[in-house]
């Protein structure tokens, strides 16, 4: 090969070898120099000059501790277009400094050989389930167990992790999660998720400028590990985009969603935002409707500074402190904006997965999501959260149930959902509750009781009696504070008895025959409760409940009985079930 130009001696250093010098002309190419540095260094059979990888450093050979500089064979110091002029790269070369790093590529068995990508295997090892769920107590320990085996990682990989820095990772750190290997690695674990932790996005001063990193960090952790763990199936992700409307206050910012229950949600904002999003974790709660899951996962976010925690409902419940729904309780705090508290925030999500279906299944299960926006026929927006809110296009249906609730709490009318507050065309009812029939004899008769209690109160209000209209199952839930509840939802067309106009849009098959034509009162909800019983998916009902449907559903509605006489009924029933 040819110098072109003024000649350049230049000091290498090949990687786990020895230094070197190469004289090469100013106007010669990368890859000239390559096919020069080639020349002087014994490399495998099958490696070729262009497969040599370089890095332009300038460095007293005296000065690096040893002859595999990881810290120096940066992204940025790599040399990667083989048509640039040596001279454009390398210039004021004076001195016997150590201006280029050279790696020659591990051999393989075959030219041109690919590495075996086995994240899968790798991960499948990495989410095995411990078996049982640690206690709280133990839980830090848990979470930041070491990695049972390390995650290969090709050369070219390997050393993307800066070492010797104090934004990067000690070497220590980084030979507990990884390890090289030339034959196989784990390919897209590193493509999806590791290349983004050693290189996170930017970001700015709003939070929304923060969601890359958030997201690249603690969801796509998640969603890796996750939906590799073969208990974790129906995995999904939903971020709140409504952030200063109702909805911020109804939900989480993330949420993360395994059969409809939420065992891992997170409050987010940039440094610069008001509020404590450590405080939302527990103030949006309603309630604790995770049956027995002693605990689920969250974190707080405040720019790059994440902190993780437990959420438990409370134990002590004879403390004379106001009660709260949820306690939180602190596990870990990293920064995001560390490579080394990136990988350790890895490790630890990777844990939180080992254990997410075992409290998933600790939960009661679920219909609807935790978290979920439905769309009505006539335009109303349904957000299911913490609580419900409703969203009308109609202001006047917001003051129409701003009075039927008014009315509902004037006469003290139980076992219905509340009205916590309103704004012009919305509506934010409480409890949430869970969307779940009766799977049982003893419960179809508990779930009557309730709203027939409700129904006893709604018809003897005053002034006027109130009417639902549309007692079904869909509008029935359960709701867990210290007993099961079944509570009457959905007020929308509750009017007061009784009401001239039919409701012909309503179905034949679940509401009172005379409302879809007629002048109707209050006996329509009767029928309603007489239908609950038929629609049931419970076998082995007894006669006397089957007549008792009957006589609630008789086609004459001044022979239906009154919700009093028919409460009475359903509570003697119910001891004989008891019993």
């Amino acid at each position: 090969m040819s110098i072109d130009g003024t000649p350049i001696t230049l000091w290498c250093l090949e990687y786990g070898s020895s230094s070197f010098s190469v004289t090469i002309g100013n106007n010669n190419s990368i890859f000239d120099l390559k096919k020069a540095i080639f020349e002087e260094i014994s490399v495998p059979d099958n490696v070729k000059a262009k497969n040599l990888s370089l890095w332009s450093v300038n460095v007293e050979e005296s000065q690096l501790e040893s002859n595999t500089p990881d810290g120096l064979m940066t992204v940025e110091n790599e040399i990667k277009i083989a048509t640039q002029k040596v001279g454009n790269t390398f210039y004021g070369v004076q001195d016997n400094n150590i201006r280029v790093v050279v790696r020659v590529p591990v051999a393989t068995d075959q030219p041109g050989a690919v590495p075996k990508d086995i994240t899968a295997e790798i991960i499948k090892q990495l989410v095995q389930s411990p078996g049982q769920l640690p206690n709280r107590s133990d839980l830090a320990n848990f979470l930041n167990e070491n990695p049972p085996v390390k995650i290969p990682l090709i050369p070219v990989h390997f050393f993307q992790f800066k070492t010797g820095d104090l934004d990067g990772i000690t070497e220590k750190e980084r030979d507990i999660y990884f390890i090289q290997n030339a034959e196989e690695e784990c390919t897209s674990l590193y493509s999806k998720l590791l290349g983004q932790l050693i290189y996170p996005p930017s970001f700015g001063k709003n939070e929304d400028s923060y969601h890359g990193l958030w997201d690249s960090i603690i969801k796509n952790t998640i969603e890796i590990f996750g939906k590799q763990n073969a208990s974790l199936p129906t995995l999904e992700f939903d971020r709140n985009t409504s952030k200063r409307t109702t909805t911020g206050r109804n939900r989480p910012d993330m949420v993360v969603l395994v059969r409809n229950v939420c065992p891992f949600r997170g409050e987010e904002k940039s440094r610069d935002d008001a509020g404590d999003p450590s405080k939302e974790l527990t103030e949006k709660f309603k309630g604790w409707n995770y049956g027995n899951a002693p605990y689920l996962f969250a974190y707080y976010a405040v720019g790059v500074l994440v902190t993780f925690v437990t959420l438990h409902k409370p134990i002590n419940k004879s403390s004379n402190k106001r009660k709260r729904s949820v306690y939180s309780e602190r596990i870990a705090e990293f920064d995001l904006g560390r490579l080394s508290d990136r990988i350790r925030v890895m490790n630890f999500l990777r844990n939180i997965c080992r254990i997410l279906p075992i409290i998933v299944n600790l939960c009661p299960q679920r219909d609807s999501p935790d978290f979920e926006t439905k769309i009505r026929s006539n335009g109303t927006v349904i957000e299911l959260g913490y609580a419900v809110t409703k969203k009308f296009t109609d202001e006047g249906q917001v003051n129409h149930l701003k009075e039927i609730y008014g009315m509902l709490q004037a006469n003290r009318v139980i076992f219905s959902d509340k009205l916590e507050y309103s704004s012009r065309h919305s509506v934010h009812l409480v409890p949430r509750g869970e969307q779940q029939e009766p799977s049982d004899l003893k419960g179809l008769l508990q779930a009557l009781i309730c709203i027939l209690t409700c129904l006893k109160g709604m018809h003897l209000s005053k002034p006027k009696p109130i009417m639902h209209r549309d007692v079904r199952w869909p509008n029935i839930i359960r709701h867990y504070d210290e007993y099961l509840r079944f509570i009457l939802i959905d007020f929308d067309y509750a009017t007061f008895s009784p009401a001239d106009m039919p409701l012909e849009e309503f179905s034949e098959s679940d509401h009172a025959p005379e409302m879809l034509t007629k002048k109707h009162n209050f006996k329509v909800d009767i029928w309603g409760v007489g239908n609950l019983v038929v629609s049931c998916n419970i076998t082995g009902i007894p006669q006397e409940l089957k007549s008792f449907s009957a006589d609630l559903c008789n086609n004459s509605p001044s022979k239906r009985p009154t919700a009093s006489n028919a409460l009475d009924r359903a509570k003697e029933m119910f001891r004989k079930v008891i019993v």
